[in-house]
């Protein structure tokens, strides 16, 4: 059995002497997950004894009103993402048993929901407090179709409430070694700028992509054996009642190196962390998304334009008017027109139909 760093870290202080009053040991920092106007320090509690606990945070010497909570409290909000494939049917009930053992284990004020990582995933209920609706949910998955993970992914971010501040988690049980070609950086990233934690369950051997992801957010990755041993995925909410967020406003001025310190009976926790320059910025679109979209607007104006200035001046022509300075043969001020989302027979030579309240002119005849 792995015994946590933290824990041997308390055993050589015990080991040591007695402790006197306040003795303070250090504190394991996991994770930062920084925002624009709230910062939150993912912390390693499991060492010390349940009692009464606070919370000091100080930036340059100047304290900060800081709010410690425990990740398994009344507050949690937690989304469970069970891969669903063909290629995760072997595995499929040991992961519904453990999300459903999960949900019972969590407080009755979590608010819960359930995502099936199929293609395309399904959401099997929306969030909502108390057990009974994702148990029955989890109950009638049947394994079909590829995965998606990083789609399953994104659609469990859209389940959090955007005012909720209490903790959030994504828990995923899968067969599979990655989120299916988004990088390990990337996914943590868009965790951290959600504030969301990700827990792992998965094959032993599978563990280096997901504990990276994972680590970054203050999660972990859970290995399980071949074949899964369902009471060691409980693992799992042991693990996540060790873990604490202790919030406080963002510095103004960044980087700023803050200090924190827990106080539990006659013990003191200090740590340190470092919020960066700037609050953890959006990554690129998940695989599959049209990283293009947002030009289209502007690409569809400008061919727009250089279809209606070749039609202008071919119609210049027909009334024996001068050709443009700017367009002749397909040319915008000497350079190619290039119409963006036409074929290349169709550019330049589509018709545009005139506006239906536009007046326009009789055409001209040959006396």
């Amino acid at each position: 059995m792995r015994v946590p760093a933290a824990l041997l870290t308390m055993l050589v202080v015990l080991c040591a002497g007695p402790l006197p009053a306040a003795a303070a040991i250090p504190l394991p920092v996991i994770a930062v997950l920084p925002g624009a106007e709230r910062t939150c320090l993912v912390v390693d509690l499991s060492a010390v004894p349940g009692a009464a606990r606070t919370a000091t945070v100080t930036v340059d010497g100047a304290p900060l009103r800081a709010e410690l909570t425990p990740v398994i409290s009344d507050g949690l909000a937690v989304v469970l993402v069970v891969d669903a494939s063909d290629a995760g049917a072997p595995a499929l009930p040991a992961w519904l048993s453990a999300a459903a053992r999960f949900v019972l284990e969590v407080p009755s004020g979590t608010r819960a929901s359930a995502i099936a990582d199929t293609s395309p995933p399904a959401l099997l209920t929306p969030p909502g407090r108390g057990p009974a609706g994702v148990v029955a949910a989890l109950s009638s998955v049947r394994a079909g179709g590829r995965r998606s993970t990083s789609s399953a992914l994104t659609l469990a971010l859209r389940q959090f409430p955007g005012a909720a501040t209490g903790p959030r988690v994504v828990v995923v049980y899968t067969s599979s070694a990655d989120a299916g070609g988004e990088s390990a950086a990337a996914l943590a990233a868009r965790l951290v700028r959600a504030e969301t934690m990700l827990v792992v369950v998965g094959a032993a051997g599978d563990g280096a992509y997901w504990a990276d992801a994972a680590r970054a957010t203050g999660g972990f990755f859970a290995p399980a054996g071949t074949p899964v041993v369902v009471p060691a995925l409980d693992q799992v909410e042991t693990t996540l009642r060790g873990r604490h967020l202790v919030r406080f406003a963002t510095p103004a001025d960044r980087p700023a190196r803050v200090s924190v310190r827990i106080d539990t009976g006659g013990l003191s926790l200090t740590g340190g962390a470092v919020v960066p320059a700037d609050p953890v910025l959006p990554p690129g679109p998940p695989p599959g998304t049209a990283t293009g979209a947002r030009w289209w607007p502007i690409a569809g104006f400008v061919a727009l334009l250089a279809v209606a200035l070749i039609m202008s001046d071919r119609s210049r022509r027909r009334r024996g008017g001068p050709p443009s300075a700017a367009v002749e043969d397909g040319q915008v001020a000497g350079e190619p027109v290039r119409a963006v989302g036409m074929s290349p027979a169709a550019r330049g030579r589509a018709p545009v139909p005139p506006p239906a309240a536009a007046h326009q002119e009789p055409p001209e005849t040959t006396p």
